[in-house]
Parts: structure tokens; sequence; C-alpha cells
């Protein structure tokens, strides 16, 4: 079935709870979405039933984590502000969490939201979202806010930057990437919406680091336009 992830996530339900509706188990569930089989007729008319026609949009891939955040704030009748208030996130924050720009986040930051909702998120929907964003033999790409200095993850790894429609534009490495991005904020470029959002994954190894940054430089080309054309001679 097309977009299934897609449309069980956007209908607010768990692989496990989608696979006791229609009686079959949550890894025949994990295996359709991954392209290993497919529902038959049956089944099909099943899931139609439960999350509605397919989507035309093959890019429609909303974030368990948005669903979870949206059905809590609306839980309790709180707007974008005032969830940003009682969690200490900024609103831009919950927005880009809202909207699925932001889907796998830092665990202080997942637990500051939990603590404020009142509610967790399920261990299967941390368990879909590490998936999606690991790195193999590296661990998971994380979502922070590159202008929310308590957001910066001050450990060693590899961070990007990324413009308001989400096209990275800076790759950076650092033994602490918090005080590395510090040494960001006078410069000319490093304001919205230029910069709007940040990711960033943990690698310990200095030498590993220099490596990945030169070639995920190299790979990205002219889109990383900040390190081709500002940063050379500059820092």
């Amino acid at each position: 079935m097309k977009n299934l992830k897609a449309l069980r996530v956007k209908a607010g339900l768990s692989q496990g709870e989608l696979a006791s509706k229609i009686n079959v188990t949550q890894g025949t569930i994990s295996n359709w979405e991954n392209g290993k089989g497919a529902p038959d007729a049956s089944q099909v008319t099943q899931l139609r039933t439960i999350l509605g026609p397919p989507e035309d949009d093959d890019s429609m891939q909303p974030s368990p984590l948005a669903i979870w955040l949206t059905k809590g704030r609306v839980e309790k009748n709180w707007s974008v502000p005032e969830l940003a208030h009682h969690s200490g996130l900024t609103p831009a924050a919950i927005y880009r969490i809202e909207s699925g720009v932001t889907r796998n986040l830092r665990k202080k930051t997942r637990q500051n939201l939990e603590k404020a909702l009142g509610t967790k998120v399920s261990q299967e929907a941390i368990q879909e979202l590490e998936q999606e964003s690991s790195v193999e033999g590296m661990g998971s790409l994380e979502d922070f806010d590159p202008y929310d200095d308590s957001e910066r993850p001050a450990e060693p790894g590899i961070y990007m930057l990324y413009d308001i429609s989400q096209r990275p534009i800076y790759v950076g490495e650092g033994s602490n990437v918090k005080i590395r991005i510090r040494d960001h904020e006078d410069k000319f470029w490093f304001k919205k919406p230029i910069v709007e959002s940040a990711s960033w994954i943990k690698v310990s190894d200095k030498t590993l680091r220099k490596r990945i940054e030169s070639l995920l430089i190299k790979f990205l080309k002219s889109n990383a336009v900040i390190n081709k054309q500002n940063v050379e001679g500059r820092e």
C-alpha cells in the first residue's frame, strides 16, 4: 500500500496499534513499510478503511514525534507559545517539530517536552525515529536549535546548518559542538533565514571528524554555500 507509514503516523497509530486492528504482527507492518512484502487484497481494504486512501505525494512523511507533540499540546489546550514556555523551548522550535522539519530530538529536549505535557513518547516511536535517522556504526543524527545555547550539544561531533528551505549550507566539526557554534555567532551569515536549523552526530575521534567533514563538503559541492564561499580564509 502506497505511503503506508505516512498514513499510519498521520492517523496517530503505532505499528503495534495498526497491527492489532487488522490481526497481524507488528513485524508484518514494519516489513510492509520497508518494502519487504505487501498486504493482500483483503488487508489493503482493511488498511484503507482505517487509514483512508493512499496519498499522491510520495514526499509526505509526517513524524511520529510531530503527531505526539501536537496531540499532547491540544489535549492541554495550549498554544505553541504556551508549550514553549512550559518546556523551555522556543516557539520556533515547537513549530519545527510539529511541521515535521525537526524529526529526532536530543534526549534532553524530548524529556523537557515529556515533563511539560505529562506524557512520554512511546518507545516504539522513539525506535522508529532513531532508525530513520541512524548512521550505521555511528549513532543517530539529532536536530537542535542553533540559536539556543542550551540546545547546542557540548560534545564532539559533526554538525550541519540548514537554511529556511532545509538546504544544507554549512558542515562543521569540533571537539565541542556548542563552543564551535558559538564561534559563528559574530559572523555575518549566522542569522535567519540564512541559518534556520541544525543537526549533529557524535563522533569522538578527531581524525575521523576531519575526514567526514571534508567528505561532506565535497559531496554537497555548491550546496554548502557558506563553506565554499564565505568560510575559507575567514575562520
